[in-house]
């Protein structure tokens, strides 16, 4: 069953037609599941959760050129703020998630909100969602610093001075879990937001549609119960004509629930260093187990880090959950068959 869903997935993912350039990536990507799959909304069931992720990319990465005499020198290097609130939601039988996502992508500042819905069904061998989201994003981009990489750049003639656009769009996924191990699709931008352009000049900025096949599995340490390891994976592709993709692969050990590390490798980009903790996991005050903390540094294995153009990239994350609703409590008296369900 498990082998036949992910070879499920990436079928899909293979014959669905997109185009353009990479978005937001995130190296604690599994706590960021509901950015780049709808159906991930709510993973974590009968709780509530806040989570927030703040990402500098590409630490001391310059764009240096001469204006005007002058030296310029302008940090370019991306940073991103992610921030979700997602809760499950009995009387909707799913989950319903708030999205904030801000981002500097060199002379671009965006700004984006997305709400989503999940549907929550169980399954014989897990829990399947199903979930779809509504998204409105603003995008500024400071024309007067580009510059042309060639003459007559028809990419940059028709820029004004500032640009600002507002989008709406919508994202799709779908995201299965079972005792020790998830997969999921997810799409962004379905609607090639040129179409949805609620204000600014279609013809000078669009953004991409996107796929995000990802997974991971846990596997207990059969001699040390302890001890937790946790392979997973994430594929990011436009399916363009020239395969623009991104293929991230992470190895976390946790122990006791409390306690986790390992590494990522990003091919072709950088290898981070991950390390975490819940800190009262074991606490008996409810309200206080569900803080988790993570921190991790990417070193950079291209020609960036080579040429010492970056220093590397760092991101921290923390997520606060707690249970809304209490666990089903059964009882009974007298005879086996007279057993009842007393939930409260």
């Amino acid at each position: 069953m498990k082998r036949s869903v992910i070879i499920l997935l990436f079928l899909i993912a293979s014959n669905v037609s997109m185009f353009a350039q990479t978005q937001n990536q995130f190296t604690l990507f599994p706590w960021a599941a509901p950015y780049f799959n709808a159906g991930a909304i709510g993973e974590q069931n009968n709780t509530l959760c806040f989570t927030a992720i703040f990402s500098q990319q590409k630490t001391g990465w310059h764009d240096v050129y001469e204006k005007e005499g002058k030296t310029i020198k302008d940090n370019t290097s991306p940073q991103q703020l992610y921030f979700a609130l997602e809760s499950y939601l009995k009387p909707l039988h799913g989950s319903l998630g708030l999205t904030f996502i801000k981002d500097k992508l060199g002379y671009c500042d965006n700004i984006g909100v997305k709400l989503g819905y999940a549907f929550k069904m169980n399954i014989p061998t897990g829990k399947l969602s199903i979930g779809a989201q509504i998204g409105l994003y603003n995008t500024k981009l400071d024309g007067e610093k580009l510059r042309y990489q060639h003459d007559n750049d028809p990419l940059i003639e028709n820029v004004k001075s500032s640009e600002s656009f507002m989008d709406l769009d919508f994202h799709f996924g779908i995201f299965y879990k079972a005792e020790r191990w998830y997969a999921g699709i997810g799409s962004t931008k379905m609607a090639a937001s040129t179409k949805l352009r609620l204000s600014g000049d279609p013809n000078v900025f669009s953004n991409s549609r996107q796929i995000y096949v990802h997974g991971g599995y846990t596997w207990v340490m059969p001699a040390n119960p302890s001890w937790e390891i946790e392979p997973q994976a994430i594929l990011t592709t436009t399916l363009s004509s020239n395969f623009d993709y991104s293929f991230t692969i992470m190895a976390l050990a946790r122990y006791n629930k409390v306690y986790w590390g390992g590494l990522s490798y990003r091919f072709n980009d950088d290898i981070s260093v991950l390390f975490g903790a819940r800190p009262f996991y074991n606490n008996s005050n409810n309200y206080l187990k569900g803080l988790d903390m993570g921190l991790s540094y990417g070193f950079p294995t291209n020609k960036m880090g080579v040429h010492q153009r970056s220093f590397g990239s760092i991101e921290v994350m923390v997520r606060y959950c707690f249970d809304i609703y209490k666990e089903p409590v059964y009882s009974g008296y007298g005879s086996t068959r007279s057993i009842y369900k007393n939930q409260y």
